[in-house]
């Protein structure tokens, strides 16, 4: 089989440098089977994230996605991680093929500080909203200290 050489549009403006990137990403793109996902890490799962008063609200979409296989751990203060798992669907006779399947993983900065206390989850319809707590900061009046 003859192999095609690779025309690099990007040379001029970028230099040679840039062109062995273009043409592995060009490779990745084009290669049937391939999956994209694993460049682009937790491309799979968009996400809204609201700053509430009280509390951050996220909500993600998981079309297809049972309770079951989702999995939400509060990773830090600030941070939370949303894993899903989906089985696998037999690799043959696709022409196309764009929707995600196996683990994805999306951690997600959250804009305050939370805590897990009175946390809620719920998937309806594909979409998944997560409550969190923010955590309070000190309140009440301080009463200043004289001498004497």
């Amino acid at each position: 089989m003859e192999q095609k050489e690779f025309s690099c549009p990007i040379r001029r403006a970028f230099g040679p440098e840039m062109c062995g990137m273009h043409r592995r990403l060009h490779e990745m793109i084009a290669a049937p089977g391939q999956r994209m996902i694993s460049v682009v890490r937790g491309a799979g799962i968009p996400v809204d994230i609201r700053d509430l008063e009280d509390e951050v609200a996220v909500v993600a979409d998981l079309p297809g996605v049972a309770s079951g296989d989702v999995t939400i751990r509060l990773t830090g203060p600030m941070a939370l991680r949303i894993t899903v798992r989906q089985r696998e669907e037999e690799r043959e006779g696709y022409a196309v093929r764009e929707r995600l399947s196996g683990e994805m993983t999306r951690v997600v900065n959250l804009p305050a500080e939370v805590t897990d206390e009175g946390a809620a989850a719920a998937l309806r319809n594909g979409v998944l909203a997560v409550r969190l707590r923010k955590v309070l900061e000190e309140q009440g009046v301080e009463i200043p200290v004289r001498e004497g």
